[in-house]
C-alpha cells in the first residue's frame, strides 16, 4: 500500500513539475492586481491576472467618453462650455464659461491632457448632465461586451456605482482601435488647441511610454482610490496587442513587464527603479565595459543610473540615465 501511495504521489508531483503553465496564468511580477494582454482579432487572452475583478476605472473612462462623443457629434461641431464645468476637479484645462471648442480639439484635451472639464463639457453638450451621459456610456460599453462595467460620469473621478474590469477595458480598446481619430490622437506626444474666442492651450500626453519612445499608445488614469490605470495598444510584432492594467502602484514598471512578457528578450527601456534579469544583464555589461563598479544586484538604483550616464557621455549620447536602444547599441559587445 505504501509503495502504491508513493508511486501515486510521484506521478502527481511529476505532472505539476513537467506540465507547462499556460501563458495566461504564468507568474509575472506586477504591482497591479488586475491586468490583461488581449489579441484583438481572436480575443485570445495572452496573459491575465484577475481580469474580471471590478475596480474603479479612473481616467481610462475617457476612452468611452471619446467613443460616445464621436457617435454623437461631428468633428467640426462647436461645443459651448457650460458654467457647470468650472466646479469639476483637476486635472483640467480651466476652460472658460461661454467659450466654444471644436469636438476634434475637445478629444485631444480629453485623451491627451485627460482634462476633466473637457469631458464634462462634452457630456453636458450631448446629454445635459454627466449622469445622463454616464448612462449612454454604460450602454455603449455593454454593446461592446463589457458586461461588468458601469459609468456614472464622463471623467472617471471617483463615484459610487462606477466600475470596470481589466478585461472589459480591453474590449473597449478593441473598439477604439478601429477609430482612426482616436488612434491618431493617442499617438501624439503633444498638442496645441485654440478656442472660438482665441484662448490657446498647450499640453503633452500623460503617456510616459510614448514620450520615452516606446511603441505603446493608450489612455492613462489615476485617482487615490483607483491608483494607476492604463488601457492601450502595444504596437510591437506582426500585430498590435491590447494591454489593460488597473490598480497599479508602479504603472510604467508594470507596463514594461507586460511588454517584455509579450515580446520576450530584454525590455526596450530600463530606468531608475526597474529590477529583474534585464537590469542584471545591463549591470554586467556596464561592469565589463568599466563603467559600473558595484555589485550586480538586478536593481536599477543610483549607482546604475550614474554608470549609464557615464557611458552615454563617453559615447556622445544624451545623458539621461535611461538605458534605451542607443545605449544598448553602445554596449552591444558586452551584452
Amino acid at each position: 500500500m505504501k509503495k502504491k501511495m508513493s508511486l501515486f504521489l510521484s506521478l502527481v508531483l511529476s505532472f505539476y513539475v513537467l506540465s507547462p503553465v499556460p501563458r495566461a496564468e504564468a507568474y509575472l511580477s506586477l504591482t497591479a492586481p488586475s491586468a490583461v494582454l488581449l489579441e484583438p482579432a481572436s480575443e485570445k487572452i495572452l496573459y491575465s491576472r484577475a481580469p474580471h475583478r471590478r475596480q474603479q476605472p479612473a481616467s481610462t473612462t475617457k476612452l468611452v467618453t471619446a467613443l460616445v462623443l464621436l457617435d454623437s457629434l461631428p468633428l467640426d461641431h462647436w461645443v459651448t462650455i457650460s458654467p457647470r464645468v468650472q466646479s469639476v476637479e483637476a486635472s483640467k484645462l480651466y476652460l472658460k464659461t461661454g467659450d466654444r471648442i471644436r469636438v476634434r480639439d475637445l478629444l485631444k484635451a480629453i485623451l491627451m491632457k485627460s482634462a476633466n472639464d473637457a469631458a464634462a463639457a462634452a457630456a453636458i453638450e450631448i446629454s445635459g448632465s454627466e449622469h445622463a451621459f454616464g448612462e449612454l456610456m454604460t450602454r455603449k460599453a455593454r454593446s461592446l461586451g463589457a458586461k461588468n462595467t458601469r459609468f456614472v460620469n464622463a471623467s472617471g473621478l471617483p463615484a459610487e456605482g462606477q466600475y470596470t474590469t481589466a478585461y472589459d477595458l480591453a474590449l473597449i480598446m478593441r473598439e477604439a482601435m478601429k477609430n482612426d481619430t482616436i488612434v491618431s490622437i493617442l499617438r501624439q506626444k503633444g498638442a496645441s488647441i485654440r478656442t472660438y474666442y482665441g484662448n490657446r492651450y498647450h499640453f503633452k500626453s500623460h503617456n510616459k511610454m510614448l514620450l520615452r519612445g516606446e511603441r505603446v499608445i493608450g489612455k492613462t488614469g489615476y485617482t487615490r482610490l483607483a491608483k494607476y490605470c492604463f488601457v492601450g495598444l502595444i504596437e510591437e510584432g506582426p500585430q498590435n496587442t491590447i494591454v489593460s492594467v488597473l490598480g497599479s502602484r508602479r504603472l510604467w514598471l508594470d507596463l514594461r513587464a507586460l511588454v517584455s512578457q509579450l515580446t520576450g528578450g530584454m525590455r526596450k527601456f530600463l530606468s531608475y527603479g526597474d529590477r529583474g534579469k534585464d537590469v542584471r544583464r545591463l549591470q554586467t555589461a556596464l561592469k565589463k565595459a568599466g563603467y559600473f563598479k558595484g555589485p550586480v544586484t538586478g536593481y536599477f538604483g543610483t549607482k546604475t543610473r550614474l554608470a549609464v550616464r557615464k557611458l552615454q557621455k563617453s559615447k556622445g549620447l544624451s545623458a539621461d540615465g535611461v538605458a534605451g536602444p542607443q545605449t544598448r547599441k553602445a554596449l552591444a559587445s558586452y551584452l
